[in-house]
């Protein structure tokens, strides 16, 4: 995996497991994204 760094709003974002989140961003250049952040829960 790749670390991406993008510019945008975030609509929604869901819990997956313990540590994990799904996020659906709006950005200006491709619309609309879906996107998983691993390990982003993690303290």
């Amino acid at each position: 995996m790749s670390n991406v760094k993008i510019n945008g709003i975030v609509l929604s974002e869901n819990n997956m497991g313990d540590f994990d989140k799904m996020l659906t961003v709006l950005t200006p250049n491709v619309r609309k994204n879906i996107l998983c952040s691993k390990r982003s829960k993690k303290t």
